[in-house]
């Protein structure tokens, strides 16, 4: 008789342990799903809005850039990039922007799909939209690395796998050489 109580203590106890396993699991999905939706679906959820609303005119796009093939001691955070004596700084108003509204229409739209792996950033190419009212709406910043999944690009601070459209937004205002250089670089120009 003790035999068959034991027994059936045994089952309880794993019942309560995959119970247990099955919850820490459910949460942890959760918890991913739910950080994935707030950092990556909506992340271009302003810049969206501002077009939808049909208010381009009151946007601002600031792009600071350097060679992509500049060698630096340290890996450069956006700071380091913004504060370079070597950059170089573009500022777009809403007017030449709206001349590119399939572009700003194709990045507002896009899905971001999130870096697994942990990504460092070594920025040569640093661009944000703004507006007066709402300051900084959307941010972009060129390259993340990480071992296994290549080349990334950092979108409003989160790691996302790399994806042409980030480079064609900027190419239209970009000087003719930085322009050539860049699509060189990455392989999406001559």
């Amino acid at each position: 008789m003790k035999m068959i109580y034991l027994a059936g203590e045994i089952k309880m106890e794993a019942k309560k342990r995959v119970t247990f396993k099955f919850i820490i699991l459910l949460l942890f999905a959760s918890a991913v799903l739910a950080g994935c939706g707030k950092n990556y679906i909506n992340s271009t959820e302003p810049l969206h809005q501002l077009i939808e609303q049909g208010r381009i005119n009151e946007l601002r796009l600031t792009i600071y850039y350097v060679s992509p093939y500049i060698l630096t001691v340290i890996a450069w955070d956006v700071d380091n990039l913004i504060n370079s004596e070597i950059v170089k700084k573009i500022v777009i108003n809403g007017g030449d922007l709206e001349k590119h509204i399939d572009l700003l229409n194709r990045i507002s739209n896009i899905y971001l799909t999130p870096v697994i792996r942990k990504s460092y950033l070594d920025a040569r190419i640093y661009y944000v939209f703004e507006t007066e009212k709402e300051g900084k709406i959307f941010d972009v910043a060129m390259w993340g690395y990480s071992d296994g999944d290549g080349k990334s690009i950092f979108v409003n601070g989160f790691a996302a796998k790399d994806d042409g459209i980030f480079y064609d937004v900027i190419m239209p205002f970009l000087p003719e050489d930085a322009a050539k250089e860049l699509g060189k670089y990455t392989g999406r120009g001559n």
